[in-house]
């Protein structure tokens, strides 16, 4: 069944007025009809949009997705098909299914009611940024559907020090990809489209709240494009970039020793830098924090009013489509660029000027240049180093390394291959035979060589701990005959006796044999003679005394 809408405007009016008794069931009928085709012709005028999600691993993707989803349909009454509020039961199931996927794909409600029926936003999202990854995104969206789609850039503020080179990634891929993904004439066409938005853009006041006027200045005469303004990005396709975990950046600050105002002093630097690529890209800025949940509001709104309201023009004012649209999904909110966690710079706000004011000593000139340099670099595949400064260089001066180090691309192939343990027992036998001071039973005979003190009787030099530890290490056999040795020694000193001199130093009457005596047999010698005059200078008083009593 085929209608023309003209027809439709036509009949939709008669449908709004009061219907009398008597045509009661007639009227309903044709009112009813008269919504149903309304509303196929709004859905018809606003089609269906997308959203290209270009993010790294483990950098916030899958919670802003959430938030995003969640906006809606906190709004919605009554239980899902799962018992739960708002129809959310079973998203944690299909998270899990959604893991592993080469390309990812979500849907956002964009419907806050039941007036108006419009077609859910489609978020299409690859794992990473590998390049095979990459090469599925022309084919899962829609056909000719370069002029319904945004591109949103995510980067991690846990991660300051690998923003730039995702950036150089993600953006040289985009464009890359815009021309060959679009018509014949499709890429100008977009292009006028983002420099219109951008020339009528104009900062909301306190007394806005809705309508075009909140946001473009009107059908005038417009200012042409300031220094460094939409200077890349020929495709013209919108960007959004988005800072996910912006309560942290102190935390980071912390983490690699840089605290208080020489680490705010440096994210403000990054929020210059980012402001500036944006600019040149004609891109908007987002920072979002989880302590912060209207930042993933304004970030719904402003996508929605980026893909839903076109650019002022000359056939704006003469498509009532256009301007229902505007009406529809307008954003009526200021910049914000001093709350550090909820950065919000819209495109065609920004400048030179303005990023100046934010910190003094800021090269916006110096840095687009080296964007421009870096950018180059990527897309012609050309890693040399040159005369030329990248934006690299200028990034690594300011912002310390906070990856901990290089992370390999491919984990699951990395391999670590261990010795033989027989190779390291062998090597090991090795060097204890090279080296016999390593080997610990040395400790034991060195300390048997040199043991000092009195030691008498039959048992001599017997050391019951030493005897023991040797058994052990050398066997029963080499410890019987040690103390059997020691033993035979102990009787040898007996039979001398104690006639030598009690000098430690003497080794017996004749002083021929002093040079080849042991040191611990003189020792021994020693101390023998010192016990034995003992015994006889304790003796003597008690006889005397003993005589002198019998005496009397």
């Amino acid at each position: 069944m085929t209608s023309n809408p003209t027809s439709i405007s036509t009949m939709a009016g008669p449908s709004r007025s009061p219907t009398s008794g008597t045509s009661k069931e007639g009227s309903g009928g044709q009112s009813l009809w008269n919504e149903i085709l309304g509303s196929a012709d709004r859905q018809k005028g606003l089609g269906r949009k997308n959203v290209v999600l270009l993010s790294e691993r483990h950098h916030g993707r899958t919670h802003l997705l959430a938030q995003l989803s969640q906006i809606n349909t906190k709004r919605r009454k009554g239980p899902g098909p799962n018992g739960t509020a708002g129809g959310s039961g079973g998203s944690s199931k299909a998270q899990g299914l959604r893991k592993g996927l080469a390309l990812g794909y979500e849907v956002v409600d964009v419907n806050e009611g039941d007036e108006d029926s419009t077609p859910p936003l489609s978020i299409f999202y690859p794992p990473s940024s590998h390049p095979s990854l990459l090469r599925l995104v022309p084919s899962a969206l829609p056909p000719k559907s370069l002029s319904d789609t945004a591109v949103v850039i995510v980067l991690d503020w846990t991660r300051p020090s690998s923003m730039v080179r995702e950036l150089v990634t993600w953006l040289s891929w985009v464009d890359q990809w815009a021309p060959q993904s679009a018509q014949p004439g499709e890429v100008e066409d977009l292009r006028e489209r983002l420099q219109a938005h951008i020339q009528h853009y104009s900062e909301p006041s306190s007394s806005s709240l809705a309508g075009a006027s909140a946001t473009y200045a009107g059908d005038g005469e417009v200012l042409p494009l300031g220094p460094g303004s939409l200077t890349l990005n020929q495709s013209g396709v919108p960007i959004v970039v988005v800072c996910t975990k912006a309560d942290l950046m102190d935390t980071v600050g912390d983490s690699v020793g840089m605290k208080g105002g020489g680490w705010e002093e440096r994210t403000d630097w990054v929020q210059q830098v980012l402001r500036t690529i944006c600019l040149a890209h004609g891109a908007s800025l987002f920072y979002t924090a989880s302590t912060q949940p209207t930042a993933y509001a304004l970030l719904r709104n402003y996508l929605l009013h980026r893909l839903y309201s076109p650019p002022p023009s000359t056939s704006t004012s003469a498509d009532p489509k256009a301007h229902a649209a505007i009406s529809r999904f307008p954003f009526p909110y200021r910049a914000n660029v001093l709350d550090r966690d909820a950065v919000m710079v819209p495109a065609g706000w920004d400048s030179w000027g303005k990023i100046n004011v934010l910190r003094e000593g800021f090269e916006p000139n110096r840095v687009g240049k080296a964007w421009e340099v870096s950018l180059g670099r990527a897309k012609s595949g050309d890693e040399a180093e040159d005369a030329a400064e990248g934006l690299e260089n200028l990034w690594v001066e300011m912002i310390p390394d906070t990856e901990r180090g290089p992370r390999p691309a491919n984990t699951h192939g990395v391999l670590t291959t261990a010795e033989p343990e027989q190779s390291f027992l062998s090597r090991q036998l090795d060097i204890l035979t090279k080296d016999p001071n390593r080997d610990p039973r040395q400790s034991f005979r060195h300390a048997a060589a040199t043991v000092v003190g009195p030691m008498g009787g039959s048992e001599g030099l017997n050391l019951p701990a030493v005897e023991k530890v040797m058994a052990e290490m050398e066997g029963m056999e080499k410890g019987e005959e040690l103390k059997e040795k020691f033993a035979r020694l102990g009787r040898k000193e007996s039979s001398r006796g104690t006639t030598g001199p009690l000098s430690p130093t003497g080794s017996g009457p004749s002083g021929s044999g002093s040079s080849s005596a042991l040191p611990n047999e003189a020792l021994h010698n020693f101390f023998q003679g010192l016990l034995a005059n003992r015994g006889k200078t304790t003796g003597t008083p008690t006889q005397t005394k003993t005589n002198g009593a019998d005496g009397k």
